[in-house]
């Protein structure tokens, strides 16, 4: 029976991790707002806000994770998905990298309506604040057909469950 509780507490303590190992693992919704820039006419507000919806894994101090955003969607769709690489710098404080797929469809103007398709990159530091509230700060990059680009550079704020 001794060993049985001894191989049980070995198990757990093998299984166990510090409380650092989850603080950035599971689902998260989040709200974000910031600047964007996409060239050639086609985004003439030059302003972002959006949601995303996103799950993460964290193994030590790596943290893997998907999300799906949608940004400006009384202006115009601008629907993703992305995956999230991310290191944790310490207990608060996550820095990631992203790469994903955006698809950007602007209402018609003169009758043409603008759909894009695009690859998109970024990066950004993912802040701790009190329970399981977060902030951040990001920059995206995206490569869309035809040659245009955006920039952007968004603030948010979210909540993990």
């Amino acid at each position: 029976m001794k060993k049985l509780i001894a191989l049980a507490a070995l198990a757990t303590a093998a299984f166990a991790s510090p409380a650092m190992a989850s603080d950035f693992a599971g689902p998260r919704i989040e709200v974000t707002a910031g600047a964007d820039d996409v060239r050639n006419g086609v985004d003439p507000t030059d302003i972002a806000y959006g949601a995303a919806l996103g799950y993460d894994l964290q193994f030590g101090k790596v943290v893997v994770g998907a999300e799906a955003t949608a940004a400006n969607v009384f202006d115009r769709a601008d629907l993703g998905a992305a995956a999230r690489l991310g290191y944790t710098l310490n207990k608060n404080v996550l820095a990631y990298t992203r790469v994903g797929y955006t698809n950007l469809e602007r209402p018609a103007v003169r009758g043409v309506v603008a759909k894009l398709d695009g690859l998109t990159v970024g990066g950004g530091l993912e802040v701790k604040l009190i329970g399981s509230t977060f902030a951040k700060a990001e920059y995206r990059y995206t490569d869309f057909d035809g040659g245009l680009g955006r920039h952007g550079g968004l603030v948010g704020f979210g909540l993990r469950f």
